[in-house]
């Protein structure tokens, strides 16, 4: 018997030993690859897309849990057979479905091959199995695999029938998981074919000429009477089409496109078709730059514009990028990469002046076309409508760096900014400045080079660290923020407490502990676990669990505690024990009819809640569209959405017009003053997919801190709610340290009423202003408010004498 076992590093002496002892090349596929047809069996787990959270199985295939926690189920992931536990076993059923082999023979020699990759580098392996009734050969025993590097690794090999193999039947597949520490194992495929001489197919070659891509093949098996059938695939698309026929031994395919990696096979059909040839890749690359885009257009909404274009009439191209610069086609940056369609959303265009666009496409041989022509558009919202308006550029400490980790889109940067450490990750942290004038934060990190990369994050612990600036840089004064639990904690949130107090939110082993403290240097201690009311209606039973992740609250006025949960439903206390119980009050954001149509079905999570003296604020993450949005409420239960986006990854850049494009923005905090109000945006960043932060590479995650334009604080003097009748509006403006009321103000620029008319640039006007103290009093003429039943606090937006932003909100009428 004769069984060789193949790895793709394997020396070139062994593969030539292979190749003389099997020089067959023809074969009857019993599981896997059967190019140009379909696989058979499901030999490439493509049947059943499913998610791993999911566990969907293949019906050609059985999985079992053999050893380990067992809490995960072995399953299909995006094409992928996969397992998580300690060991375990796919099995396929018995392969006696092809009608080109139904009597094996002693002799047989069977040809088997796999692709299988390790989540992160361990001591994962996987064995390969053959089959016949009782009988089990390993023909692969415990194959190493690499890990981290995401590139499949091969191996392949021959085992010749037995006697005994032959009496027990046909055979079938096994496969064998091995892992520790809940690494996940990928099975990409498993081939097994009979090496049968009459099935043999042609030996095929292909040349880049000048005219296209030239096809010859050998085939000692042809006849006159045989026809050779050509088939293509594409990295488009994953079938084979047919292309085109012949009676001669070449083919000369003229049809490609420039820059597109092509595999080709060619069968023959005399009667009875033969298996297909090796397949052979190629790719055409060309230095041609492809034509710009044409004929850009804008839909213009409220704070977006809707950019189109005619695609270009180069027939290479692979997708377009999207230029956005100031009114004068300057300080033109790119805002949205790799768009296969003609058309893109900018959720984040500059309001008040004409925003400049250009496209640019690029082919598959990475060459960038010419600019396209020049487009300009307006949204009809001014300056202040939306969150992300607020948003300012970040001041550098020292200087902007480029010798330290990250994507080049993330270079040069400011390491001082929030808080970072090429030896750890961190993601999301609360900055709270307490009494001693320094600005403390509780966050999540676990180390960089941790063998799960990025996915460590189960396992993070929560560090106390402190900066004199509300930027940063912030530095770790004590490695565990909490003695407990050996630190482990994850997306920690810091309530403060009417009594100027601090209780900490902290996921603990899956579960929501609290925790007080008199300072933010501590000591803490636990309150325990929250307790929540689960028989509601308002959210799926599934997802039950978004009760108690990533939490984040308030105390409100009556010393109730308000909770927003990670899909972003509200939920408060019963009384005044912050552990609870609390009853969920709302449904969660996605779906939920406050939000326009266009926002609505993202998915959702990471929300943080906080309150002013004028009403309560609400960001929440949309992970799937890179975008957060922001809403506000009179009371923390009843929602109302803000035009706009809060923030997206096009919102970071410093004082001197240095941009940064980190590939994700996450865990939004504010840092609040002591009137509620948000001083600054702290985000979690990563720099590139979190699946591609792996151990010991460039990449990493951290924490920014983003100031922004602070409201203003204003007091209406109308004793009176006002009204859409109301026909006077007075208001207190109060100056503050940096903000001179009485000399800073452009009056002319000022509107109050309604959001939904200031927003717009309309609202009332002024008609007298005084000094008041060292406050200004100020008159609007109450026509054109806009106040409705909806409306629950007037909305100020102004400029400054130096143009920048002036924006406020106040109740509808003095207390």
């Amino acid at each position: 018997m004769l069984n060789t076992f193949l790895k793709s590093s394997t020396p070139l002496l062994v593969i030539f030993l292979l190749i003389s002892l099997n020089p067959i090349k023809g074969q009857i596929v019993l599981l896997g690859e059967n190019s140009p047809h379909e696989n058979i069996n499901d030999g490439n787990f493509e049947l059943i897309r499913g998610n791993w959270r999911q566990s969907k199985q293949s019906p050609f295939w059985k999985t079992y849990n053999v050893e380990g926690l067992g809490e995960y189920k072995m399953g299909l992931h995006m094409g992928t057979m996969y397992s998580i536990n300690d060991v375990g076993i796919a099995e396929s059923i018995v392969l006696d479905s092809n009608p080109d082999y139904q009597n094996p023979q002693i002799g047989d020699t069977l040809k088997w091959s796999f692709g299988a990759d390790l989540e992160y580098i361990s001591n994962g392996s996987i064995s390969l199995s053959i089959v016949f009734g009782d009988i089990e050969h390993i023909v692969a025993d415990k194959a190493k695999l690499k890990g981290s590097d995401k590139i499949v690794e091969h191996f392949k090999g021959f085992y010749i029938l037995t006697e005994e193999d032959v009496k027990a039947g046909f055979p079938k597949v096994k496969a064998t998981f091995y892992s520790e520490d809940e690494i996940k194992i990928f099975l990409h495929y498993v081939n097994l074919s009979v090496l049968n001489h009459k099935f043999k197919g042609p030996s095929l070659t292909i040349n880049n000429i000048t005219e296209g891509n030239q096809l010859q093949w050998n085939d000692n098996l042809a006849t006159k009477q045989s026809i050779f059938y050509i088939y293509r695939q594409s990295n488009l698309k994953g079938e084979y089409k047919k292309i085109g026929e012949s009676s001669e031994t070449s083919y000369l395919d003229t049809t490609f496109i420039t820059g597109i990696n092509y595999k080709y096979l060619v069968t023959r059909e005399d009667g009875q078709r033969s298996i297909a040839s090796d397949i052979v890749n190629i790719t055409k690359i060309d230095d041609i730059p492809p034509l710009p885009p044409t004929h850009l257009q804008a839909d213009i909404y409220d704070s977006e514009i809707k950019i189109s274009w005619d695609k270009s009439s180069s027939n290479d191209v692979k997708y377009y990028s999207l230029y956005r610069g100031d009114s004068d086609g300057k300080n033109l940056h790119e805002i949205a990469h790799k768009i296969s369609k003609t058309h893109y959303l900018d959720f984040t265009p500059q309001k008040d002046i004409e925003n400049t666009y250009i496209v640019y496409a690029h082919d598959y041989s990475g060459n960038k076309s010419k600019p396209s022509e020049i487009l300009k558009a307006k949204v009809k919202m001014v300056k202040g409508a939306s969150f992300s308006d607020l948003i300012l550029p970040m001041p550098i400490h020292k200087q902007l760096q480029s010798d330290t980790w990250g994507a080049d889109g993330v270079l040069p940067r400011d390491v001082d900014n929030g808080i970072e450490d090429p030896d750890w990750s961190y993601w999301g942290g609360r900055p709270v400045k307490d009494s001693d004038e320094k600005y403390h934060m509780c966050v999540t990190r676990w180390p960089a080079n941790a063998t799960k990369g990025h996915w460590e994050w189960p396992r993070s612990t929560i560090a106390y660290a402190v900066a004199d600036k509300p930027t940063g840089p912030y530095k770790v004064e004590r490695d565990l923020a909490y003695p407990c639990y050996n630190g482990l904690g994850h997306n920690p949130d810091i309530i403060i407490l009417n009594d100027g107090t601090y209780m900490l939110y902290s996921l603990i082993n899956w579960e929501p502990r609290l925790f007080k403290s008199d300072k933010m240097s501590g000591p803490w201690e636990e309150l325990g676990i929250m307790k929540i009311d689960k028989n509601t209606e308002l959210e799926k039973p599934e997802r039950f669990y978004r009760f108690e992740r990533n939490l984040s609250g308030v105390q409100m006025h009556d010393g109730k505690f308000l909770f927003v949960t990670k899909g972003g439903a509200m939920m408060m206390s019963e009384n005044t024990n912050p552990l609870g119980p609390y009853k969920i009050l709302t449904s969660p954001i996605q779906g939920n009819k406050i939000i326009p149509e266009k926002y609505r079905n993202s998915n959702y999570e990471d929300p943080v809640l906080w309150k002013d003296d004028v009403q309560y604020h609400m960001m929440i993450n949309a992970f799937w569209d890179y975008r957060c949005i922001y809403l506000r409420s009179p009371d923390g239960i009843n929602w109302k959405f803000n035009p706009g986006t809060a923030y997206t990854p096009n919102n970071t850049c410093y004082e001197n017009g240095t941009q940064t494009h980190w590939y994700k923005l996450e865990r939004p905090h504010v840092l609040t003053d002591e009137y509620g109000r948000a001083t600054h945006l702290s985000l979690a960043v990563i720099d590139v997919p979190k699946a591609d932060d792996l151990a010991g590479d460039k990449h990493n995650s951290k924490n920014i801190i983003i100031p922004l334009t602070v409201h203003k604080r204003v007091s209406v003097l109308n004793k009176k709610r006002i009204t859409r009748d109301t026909k006077k509006i007075e208001v207190i403006i109060h100056s503050e340290n940096d903000f001179n009321a009485q000399t800073d103000i452009d009056i002319n620029s000022l509107r109050i009423g309604s959001a939904e008319e200031v927003d717009y640039g309309r609202g009332c006007k002024v008609t007298k202003f005084s000094n008041k103290g060292k406050n200004l009093k100020v008159e609007f003429d109450g026509l054109n408010n806009g106040i409705t039943e909806d409306n629950f606090v007037l909305k100020l937006l102004g400029k400054s004498n130096s143009g920048a932003l002036i924006i406020a909100y106040t109740k509808l009428q003095a207390h």
